[in-house]
């Protein structure tokens, strides 16, 4: 055994894949001192060296004791041992780092600490101009947190925390550093639907929502009817229908968007034209047209020339036109012979046009309102281009103020609406390829359930399979990530885990884990508050990293406790200024905000 090199703590006892076991030296302690620095063995989340030659391995301390020790018959072998077991993840060959290994240590070679030197060795890995930095290595004080921005964006990424664990916070870095820090045509969408980050992104992004305080620079968010495929436009207006009835009105939905297309500046060929095309038509003309078909009598035997009105409708009022009653007899005036039977569901679809709480999708603004011929001053390029194409790096849209039994199909529209223009952007310059987008998803259980089928399930869940190709990147931002579709946690390069206190969440994060690292996840209940440990593809290791504060703080954190309650009492006169705000639908600040 080698006595003179500080470094040394024992020696390869075993390799699998992988995971490497480690007998540490009898003569070790637990506490060392390298170059005047002092280090700990035996560290859950340590680093390891080990040498090859002109080739360094690296490797991360994963279980640290008994459940380490090699399996055995022989019971000898194990008294007066202490054992560490470590999990491979890197290589630097000429104080050159790169993720992987190339070749595998065998029994016998020596384990080192990782020192300060191999520190700067293993993170100056990541080249400044492809970085953000977001706080200080735990593990050594001194080394920024840096994450691969490109690898961060292209390859996905998932934060994961219990509620109160500072994954706002670390939201909120993240973004702030893409703001700052050197990417003037950055391109991040953030879709918040707790009304969190309006605070947070301040002079460096734009915010959207249903109704916007015009004082503090908000836009309105709005998500054009016309551009849902039929079966969401289905679901929100008119509801479940028999099977002939739903062709029907799929038919008429095409027919007048076929029709509208014609006042498009570049007209699409009819043929590709369906109900889901996102070309605008008037809704208030279907259901004024969809009503008189049910309302219609006849005066003659055989049905064919509809009574005189008794009233005549206004489309654009959504009055309808009005005829003689039916006779329930077999004589004159006739009800209609052929109904559709949607009565009811055209009643639906007038209330909801005329709901003050859906104003934002079926009164979407004057520019993208149709009128009954179906035209409009402005088209979908520009609502995208509101969005994600200002001279601004950050998009907040807030859904806060969406009915919650729309949610999931609206979040789903707008994301899809901006994804399909991208991907047809081809080769432009506003391409994803071109100039990519990262799509922020908070409290993404909320939109990605395990086996859901809801438009936004659908959109996001393709952005994680096929965004990568396209220049869309992807953030889920979740409490619950036993919750979440499996399938999307595992299509993301980069998982950083604040404290998790859940088993069921921690099993969950564990099998996501990139790297064959998922022993690490029993660190996370552990966790200080804005503390995390980042794997993948963004970071050269596996690593703890104290995050900083944000500068400007989401809504969404802590309430400021317990000084707020040191402070005198507030007039009660505000309780019934809530009330107000309540009925009116008003900003949760208590701001009186203007209607969209």
């Amino acid at each position: 055994m080698k006595q003179g090199i500080p470094s040394l703590i024992g020696q390869v006892d075993s390799v699998k894949g992988g995971v490497v076991t480690i007998r540490l030296r009898d003569d070790i302690p637990t506490f060392m001192m390298v170059d005047g620095r002092s280090y700990r063995v035996g560290q859950v989340g340590a680093f390891l060296r080990i040498p090859l030659g002109y080739t360094q391995l690296y490797a991360v301390c994963t279980l640290v004791g008994a459940a380490a020790a090699p399996k055995s018959d022989e019971p000898s072998i194990l008294p007066g041992h202490r054992w560490l077991s470590a999990t491979l993840f890197g290589e630097a060959i000429g104080g050159v780092f790169e993720r992987g290994v190339s070749q595998y240590p065998t029994i016998e070679d020596e384990v080192h600490l990782v020192t300060l030197q191999d520190m700067h060795v293993i993170y100056g890995a990541t080249k400044e101009e492809r970085a953000i930095t977001i706080g200080t290595i735990a593990a050594a004080s001194g080394i920024p947190g840096s994450l691969d921005l490109g690898r961060l964006v292209s390859r996905h990424s998932a934060v994961v925390g219990s509620s109160g664990s500072g994954k706002s916070n670390l939201v909120a870095v993240l973004v702030e550093a893409i703001a700052t820090q050197g990417f003037p045509s950055a391109r991040v969408l953030i879709i918040d639907p707790h009304g969190e980050y309006a605070s947070a992104v301040g002079q460096y992004g734009k915010v959207f929502r249903i109704k916007p305080d015009v004082n503090k620079g908000e836009l309105p968010l709005h998500v054009p009817y016309w551009a849902l495929p039929f079966d969401e436009l289905q679901a929100i207006a008119l509801g479940s229908m028999q099977p002939s009835s739903e062709t029907a009105v799929r038919d008429e939905i095409t027919a007048r968007k076929k029709s509208a297309a014609k006042h498009l500046d570049s007209v699409p060929p009819e043929a590709v034209i369906t109900a889901d095309s996102p070309i605008p038509f008037s809704i208030k003309k279907l259901w004024f047209d969809l009503d008189d078909f049910e309302r219609q009598t006849f005066g003659d035997n055989t049905r064919t020339t509809p009574c005189n009105k008794t009233q005549v409708g206004d489309p654009e009022n959504l009055i309808p036109n009005q005829y003689p009653a039916p006779n329930p007899g077999n004589q004159a005036p006739y009800a209609h012979p052929r109904p559709r039977g949607i009565a009811k569901q055209l009643e639906l679809m007038r209330s909801r046009i005329q709901d003050s709480r859906f104003a934002f999708l079926f009164r979407p603004g004057d520019e993208l309102s149709p009128n009954l011929d179906g035209e409009t001053t402005e088209d979908l390029h520009t609502l995208v281009q509101s969005w994600v194409g200002h001279d601004k790096p950050l998009t907040v849209l807030d859904v806060s103020g969406l009915p919650s039994e729309v949610l999931s199909t609206i979040v789903g529209t707008l994301v899809r609406i901006v994804y399909d223009l991208l991907y047809w952007a081809l080769d432009l310059p506003t391409s994803g390829r071109n100039q990519p987008l990262l799509i922020v998803l908070e409290e993404a259980h909320i939109f990605l359930p395990q086996d859901g089928d809801s438009a936004a399930h659908r959109t996001i869940s393709k952005i994680a399979k096929e965004g990568r190709k396209y220049g869309v990147g992807l953030c889920v931002v979740t409490q619950r990530p036993v919750e979440i579709e499996s399938t999307v946690l595992s299509q993301c390069g980069t998982m950083i885990a604040l404290r998790l206190t859940n088993s069921a969440d921690r099993s969950k994060v564990e099998a996501a884990m990139p790297d064959d690292l998922g022993a690490l996840s029993g660190m996370l209940p552990a966790m200080r508050t804005g503390e995390g440990i980042v794997l993948g593809e963004a970071m050269p290791i596996p690593s703890r990293i104290q995050f900083y504060k944000a500068r400007k703080r989401p809504r969404g954190d802590d309430p400021e406790m317990p000084q707020a309650w040191r402070q005198p009492r507030p007039d009660v006169a505000h309780y019934e200024s809530a009330l107000n705000n309540w009925r009116h639908q008003a900003d949760m600040t208590g701001e009186e905000t203007n209607d969209a």
